[in-house]
């Protein structure tokens, strides 16, 4: 019977990859350090402290203690994947080179456009010509004084210069490109893999990669050239990772010692990395990323598995919501860390330094279009991009680090890794009950932009009311209108007066649906509208008070309010996002006296609703497990009491 046990945990116990997400400066590095570290006393009872919380944490600790003490977790960048990418793919930076050529070859410029540009070539040149590659860019000092030259003066004598510069740099490279042949390929990867490949390997066997004769001009050629580079490059990673698995992650080593010593010596700036970042991610496909990330899992999976040994991966950190999404297809012992601190703390982190962490945070949440609708994805950049309050949504377990004490980071950190190997091991906090029923209340709601679920008790922590953004009560739910339903003047009573008799003889109305559901309509898909936002395009405004929908806090309210008999002030609300500056107005009038939430919602409502009066309102970001990994950290593989007498029998 115990080894029966032993055996259907040791899965869970010798496999874990844990994704860090968070604003730069939350304190995912910090995390990762102690994941790498392993396992240290730290403090975790006051023993003049009874409740259950303090027996939990002392289960907790007891538990680490015995099964922590000598796992420590392999650290992934992708900062580093990203890096190794930029280098490889040398295309990269000459796409750059190619955009603002063609912007300083038009006649009427956009002065700005170019600046930004050109900023972004600069960094990716510094980046560029700071690795030992073959074949460094020559007249380094020349060509950064142009550029910089360019982004203070944007005047046609420094246009010319710099653009006569990249063209000649763009010719060559994509002469020396056409002209490269397999073996002069795998010379090159070989120099930057570390590699001994030759080209009779079975890798190559169909490998089609031959030198061309065609002018430079010939952009299709260039560019299919540039596809067949990026996918030989892919498969001989693939190979290393699967074949040579040590060799591969001294690769990867070797690049993240280069970089670590790099921004120790500030050759690499954050916002440096954060430009190559944005262009390896707009450049490469989706899912590019996290397969090389993935290929690096399977390289140290493969290496623990020879020496019989547990297999911990933490990396650090991931800024994509569809890179988190791609981990959690792939693995059932995946699970995605958020770190938290207040904008507030963060700043005093960068107090003495000369980073611009505002500026940072700005491109980390995705906002350099103010126009954009939050979460929506506009464009392939939307896709590609950094945007982290969609990671932080998406998250399973969300850890909070505004105090910088190593305890209280150690405490939350073993206990959820000690809920990973064995679930069940201790029950969940009241938040964590509660925020999984705001989040359940949450995929109720028919809204085709975002979904939010919120819950109310009273001072008693008795729930009162439970709601999601959703349209009043007898009214159908724009998931379940259709922009064709309207237009054949079909179920007449789901659409309104103004509906019928006005938006839908609109000719912008009109022509939503016949440009831009044509490849939905095809698979079958639903061609639901919003009228908010149709509602602006013919005004064009942007209105905010067109929504259909209540806010969930504000139909958590009116629930409370419609069906309630007992008083909600002093109690609590509980949403997985932040009240809006109009929601938060509500909860200070009905009294809450305590408000958690997920996501921040970007507006001013804590400093300017919450932050005034006689009434004292407590703001908390959330602290604990959820979502799916709520129930697989707190459903027990066993019942405790058999699970106890089978390993003591």
């Amino acid at each position: 019977m115990k080894k029966l046990i032993k055996n259907i945990y040791h899965q869970k116990n010798n496999f874990i990859v844990i994704g860090l997400t968070g604003k730069t400066g939350s304190g995912c590095t910090t995390i990762s350090n102690i994941l790498k570290n392993g396992y240290a006393n730290y403090s975790a009872t006051n023993h003049e402290d009874k409740s259950i919380q303090n027996r939990k944490d002392n289960i907790i600790k007891n538990f680490a203690n015995k099964n922590f003490i000598d796992k420590k977790f392999e650290i992934i960048k992708p900062s580093t994947i990203i890096i190794m990418l930029f280098i490889f793919e040398k295309s990269i930076f000459f796409t750059q080179i190619k955009i603002l050529k063609e912007l300083l070859e038009k006649t009427h410029e956009d002065k700005n456009e170019i600046k930004e540009e050109s900023n972004k070539l600069l960094n990716l040149y510094k980046a560029f010509i700071s690795f030992d590659i073959n074949n460094k860019l020559d007249n380094k000092s020349n060509f950064e004084y142009y550029l910089n030259n360019l982004i203070e003066n944007c005047s046609d004598k420094n246009k010319s210069l710099v653009l006569k510069y990249i063209k000649d740099k763009k010719n060559k490279y994509e002469k020396k490109l056409l002209n490269q042949n397999l073996e002069n390929l795998i010379k090159e990867i070989n120099t930057l893999f570390g590699s001994k490949l030759k080209s009779q390997n079975k890798l190559f066997k169909k490998v089609k990669y031959k030198k061309i004769n065609s002018p430079i001009n010939d952009k299709n050629k260039i560019l299919n050239k540039f596809k067949k580079k990026r996918e030989i490059i892919s498969k001989v990673l693939e190979y290393l990772a699967k074949n040579k698995s040590s060799i591969f992650i001294k690769l990867y080593n070797k690049y993240n010692n280069i970089i670590l010593e790099k921004r120790k010596s500030k050759e690499l700036s954050i916002p440096q990395l954060q430009v190559i970042g944005d262009l390896v991610r707009e450049k490469i496909d989706i899912f590019q990323l996290p397969e090389y990330i993935n290929l690096l899992i399977k390289s140290y999976r493969k290496q623990s598995k020879k020496k019989n040994k547990y297999c911990y991966i933490a990396i650090d950190s991931l800024k994509n919501p569809f890179e988190i999404l791609f981990f959690k297809e792939r693995y059932s012992a995946y699970y995605t860390f958020s770190i938290h601190a207040t904008d507030e703390i963060i700043y005093e982190r960068f107090i003495d330094t000369n980073i611009d962490i505002k500026s940072i945070h700005k491109k980390e949440l995705n906002k350099d279009n103010t126009d954009k609708q939050k979460g929506s994805l506009d464009s392939k950049k939307d896709f590609n991009s950094q945007n982290i309050i969609e990671c932080i949504q998406r998250s399973d377990i969300y850890i909070d680090n505004n105090n910088d004490e190593k305890d209280t980071l150690y405490k939350q950190v073993f206990k959820y890794l000690s809920l990973i190997v064995h679930p069940g091991i201790i029950t969940p906090t009241k938040d964590e009950i509660i925020m999984q029923l705001a989040l359940n209340a949450k995929f109720n709601s028919g809204c085709i932009s975002r979904q939010v679920g919120a819950v109310v008790l009273n001072k008693y922590d008795s729930i009162r009311a439970v709601g999601w953004n959703e349209v009043p009560e007898g009214q159908i739910p724009c998931l379940l209108r259709s922009h064709n339903e309207l237009l054949s003047n079909t179920s007449l009573l789901d659409y309104s007066n103004y509906e019928k008799n006005k938006l839908r003889k609109k000719k912008e109305f009109k022509s939503i649906y016949e440009n831009d559901f044509k490849l939905s309509n095809k698979q079958g898909l639903n061609d639901s509208f919003c009228f908010k936002e149709i509602q602006n395009k013919i005004d064009g405004e942007k209105n905010q008070v067109y929504t259909r929908s209540l806010h969930a806090e504000e139909n958590a309210f009116l629930q409370a309010s419609k069906y309630g008999n007992t008083e909600i002030i002093g109690g609590q609300l509980f949403t997985t996002a932040s009240p809006c500056f109009l929601c938060a107005k509500k909860a200070y009038q009905l009294g809450m006296k305590r408000i958690v939430y997920i996501e921040a919602y970007p507006d001013i409502s804590k400093e300017q609703v919450f932050d005034i009066g006689i009434n004292d309102i407590e703001m908390v970001h959330f602290r604990g497990a959820i979502g799916l990994a709520y129930q697989k950290l707190y459903e027990p593989i066993f019942s405790y009491k058999d699970e106890l007498k089978a390993l003591n029998t």
